[in-house]
């Protein structure tokens, strides 16, 4: 229960007890008001936080303690939580330290920013900025000292996705390899890397050659991979497959010698194939491939596009083709926002082709128009 003083200026004082240190000592949060009616409602308020465990005494808590406790009351994916856990250990807690958020000032978190500026990309002092400013206005409201920090400018990056002509080289590269079905998988079928390591035989509708994607690899805050349910509906959905990586896949299913491998021979990749139907397909982690592929392109004297580029090679094929818009959009896994976003991405827009066909539309009707009355 709060107590309340009236003080010789004629203000009233409120005190709260909070709680205790991690040493037992009790804390207290003072609060001081012009009347005694919004004392008490300010103390009522505080204690309602208290007992919701919404409170947070500003006084005593630590910056890195406190982005752990709002970090443990927000829903985010594995691999969100574990890009978290890692800024909290790598960059936050070396540089913040003991210092606690009564302390904390908009030079500390300037100063944070220019130094990591020196060691990692500006796109990831911008997440990380990002994610200290939404923590501190979680708790500080509009007293955060980062309010007013302006985020860096984020670094446009263009992919390198590749032509027909280009896509054809690789694909001559991996044909007859394991890596082949992975590699048209995200080339054809527009599948994402983690969609690709989570799809099991059973997935696949062998009449009617499709399959479902309904599960994405994802790596959690212990740096392993886990099977969760794509982001949004749009992830979950079923994917015609040309008749040639079908038969690929079928081929794959079906059991095999294995061959007696010299001694010095290297392996054509570093992929575990499963049989058994209710089993992932791939036996792999999505990064360890990633690693893997990027070796494999310099080593093959490959163009150089990450894995992720040949999903973006699909998005393209389908819009070279005048695919609707709508299809694509379900065969990618996106909504159509997400997807025209894409487009812009890849530097593929529609607007200037359409505001052309408009143009010449209107041309053509004058010109129809001059040659009738010439006629007459």
């Amino acid at each position: 229960m709060a107590s309340f003083k009236k003080r010789p200026n004629g203000t009233w004082q409120a005190t709260i007890y909070v709680g205790r240190d991690s040493n037992g000592k009790q804390l207290f949060k003072y609060v001081t008001c012009d009347s005694l009616k919004e004392a008490k409602s300010k103390a009522r308020e505080i204690e309602q936080e208290i007992e919701e465990g919404r409170f947070v005494h500003l006084d005593n808590t630590r910056v890195v303690a406190w982005i752990e406790k709002w970090m443990e009351t927000k829903t985010l994916s594995p691999s969100t939580r574990a890009t978290y856990k890692s800024y909290i250990k790598n960059h936050y807690t070396p540089y913040f330290g003991n210092l606690k958020l009564k302390q904390l000032n908009e030079i500390h978190i300037k100063r944070f920013m220019a130094e990591k500026s020196k060691t990692v990309s500006q796109a990831s002092v911008r997440r990380m900025t990002s994610v200290l400013k939404t923590s501190l206005a979680d708790v500080m409201k509009q007293k955060s000292p980062a309010k007013d920090i302006k985020l860096p400018k984020e670094e446009k990056y263009t992919p390198r996705v590749p032509n027909d002509k280009e896509m054809e080289t690789i694909h001559n590269a991996v044909r007859g390899t394991r890596d082949e079905p992975i590699v048209l998988l995200a080339a054809w079928c527009g599948l994402r890397r983690g969609e690709i390591f989570a799809l099991r035989w059973n997935d696949i509708d062998w009449n009617n050659g499709t399959l479902r994607v309904d599960e994405a690899k994802s790596i959690n805050e212990d740096n392993l991979y886990e099977d969760k349910r794509p982001k949004s509906e749009n992830g979950l959905r079923e994917v015609i497959v040309p008749e040639y990586l079908m038969g690929l896949l079928e081929d794959m299913r079906k059991p095999k010698k294995r061959k007696r491998k010299k001694k010095d021979q290297e392996p054509t990749n570093i992929v575990e194939i499963s049989n058994n139907s209710d089993h992932q397909i791939f036996n792999m982690r999505p990064d360890s491939y990633s690693s893997y592929w990027a070796a494999f392109v310099r080593n093959k004297k490959l163009p150089e596009i990450r894995f992720h580029d040949l999903r973006h090679y699909h998005a393209s094929w389908l819009y070279a083709r005048g695919i609707p818009d709508q299809y694509a959009a379900q065969r990618l896994g996106h909504d159509i926002r997400v997807l025209k976003t894409i487009y812009q991405h890849l530097g593929l827009d529609r607007q200037h082709e359409i505001d052309n066909n408009i143009r010449q539309m209107y041309d053509n009707q004058n010109k129809k128009e001059e040659t009738r009355q010439t006629s007459e």
